[in-house]
């Protein structure tokens, strides 16, 4: 007997579906769900997979900011493009086949429903993450990541570096940890614990997950409030049923510490804020169109013939 999902995203019955989005032949949830198995099958394949996206950035080298911030992109655009595709295919394989719908993917029916319940995230973060760092005597101390990406060199390179920590990272990262990783954590949990319980673990373990990722890249002293967020962003993408709001989140995020870390004005970072948010749009809606597309030529097509017998 399959054990249905704790309120999952990528149930039918959410209301952040789409009208058609799931097809009467194609079942979301039952056994069409993964479990950790699969979930860290494709986290392990995936990081594996990265390896290959720095060679670029080692090839272009870093000898003067204009190579540094080339390579930098190559690398997080490889980066990211791993993040998306390896465990979508992993999963895919595992369970038939994937639609957007079954890892979040789709554009909010209700946006500025879910536009509140980024903000409501976003301070409940703010205010959660302060309490963490005073008790971790984080101080003033500030993440000098885009610093170290080449992103203060010129403003063409933090414009740049800007939109890959925008964009490229929060589509790369949500995807893989809040997409697959935390639906497989909580599918195996709620096999054996109440649904509150399996989305609380799942949102812990993958937190902790997010919050590793990091390690080398952000002060080590962050981790802590790094994994709070991922937690966060758990926890949003299950009551919002859709990665738009997770990922607009996190580009938010991301938005405020390029600001800080560059000292950048107020509508230097809301310009840098609506272009994410424009481009995150722009694809979600280019994805819903292909997938109608091609749903629409498989229709049209009809059923395939049975082989003749030889």
């Amino acid at each position: 007997m399959s054990t249905a999902s704790p309120g999952s995203p990528s149930s039918p019955s959410h209301e952040a579906v789409e009208d058609h989005e799931v097809g009467p032949d194609r079942e979301v949830g039952g056994d069409r769900l993964w479990g950790a198995g699969v979930a860290l099958l494709a986290l392990i394949a995936t990081f594996g997979a990265t390896i290959f996206t720095s060679i670029p950035g080692i090839a272009i080298g870093d000898d003067t900011n204009t190579a540094k911030v080339v390579g930098t992109l190559v690398s997080s655009l490889l980066q990211n493009l791993v993040f998306v595709g390896v465990p979508i295919l992993i999963v895919g394989l595992s369970i038939g086949g994937l639609r957007r719908s079954d890892i979040g993917w789709r554009v909010p029916p209700r946006p500025l429903r879910v536009l509140g319940m980024v903000a409501v995230a976003f301070v409940a973060y703010i205010v959660l993450s302060a309490l963490l760092g005073a008790a971790l005597g984080v101080g003033d101390e500030q993440d000098d990541l885009p610093g170290k990406l080449g992103a203060d060199s010129s403003v063409l390179a933090g414009i740049a570096i800007g939109l890959a920590v925008t964009v490229l990272a929060p589509i790369g990262e949500e995807t893989l940890l809040r997409g697959i990783v935390y639906p497989g954590l909580r599918n195996s949990v709620a096999r054996f614990a109440p649904a509150p319980v399996a989305i609380g673990a799942a949102a812990l373990i993958d937190g902790l997950i997010f919050g590793a990722l990091h390690l080398g890249g952000s002060k080590a002293i962050f981790l802590p409030i790094l994994a709070l967020f991922g937690v966060v962003l758990c926890l949003l993408y299950q009551f919002s049923g859709s990665l738009y709001a997770s990922i607009l989140l996190h580009a938010t995020n991301n938005t405020i510490a390029m600001k800080v870390a560059l000292d950048w004005s107020v509508l230097g970072a809301i310009a840098l804020w609506v272009s994410a948010l424009t481009i995150l749009t722009l694809l979600m809606l280019a994805a819903r169109a292909y997938e109608r597309g091609r749903d629409a030529r498989r229709d049209a097509a009809g059923p395939r013939a049975d082989a003749a017998p030889a």
